[in-house]
């Protein structure tokens, strides 16, 4: 006489795996929200100084500021520049044309919303606080990128 011996997992342990792989993803996934978030935050903060350079470079050239654009030194006014969007960078020249900021706004429907802006100007003063909606650039100012 045969027995039969069942093959493979009952119901309850199969609701207990679902449950510990629900934990677990509840506690993975804010930890990947903001590590993603941090990241672009960087990553915008790294395009800033390089236009910035760019921009150097032009002063250099026309020892002035005046006619320079965004797009003229190599920027884009979206970053990234393909895919989604997560800033909008905007170029300001001083009224003598002698200085510059540089701010990236999070764009309102991206995982950035709220993050804050992050401001850069031509004395390498730097800005961002969690939150921010104007730049306050000082010689104190700096990325914070906690």
């Amino acid at each position: 006489m045969t027995i039969y011996k069942p093959n493979g997992f009952t119901l309850i342990e199969l609701m207990i795996v679902v449950a510990i792989i629900g934990v677990l993803a509840a506690i993975a996934y804010p930890s990947y929200t903001k590590y993603k978030i941090k990241g672009n935050r960087v990553d915008v903060q790294s395009e800033l100084m390089r236009v910035a350079g760019r921009l150097q470079s032009y002063k250099l050239a026309n020892n002035t500021y005046a006619s320079a654009t965004l797009t003229g030194v190599g920027g884009t006014a979206n970053y990234p520049s393909t895919g989604t969007a997560y800033y909008t960078i905007s170029l300001a020249l001083d009224d003598d044309n002698q200085g510059y900021t540089l701010t990236a706004t999070p764009v309102s429907s991206s995982l950035q919303t709220g993050n804050g802006v992050v401001c850069l100007n031509q004395d390498g003063q730097k800005y961002w606080s969690q939150g921010a909606t104007a730049c306050v650039l000082s010689s104190t100012s700096t990325w914070d990128t906690n």
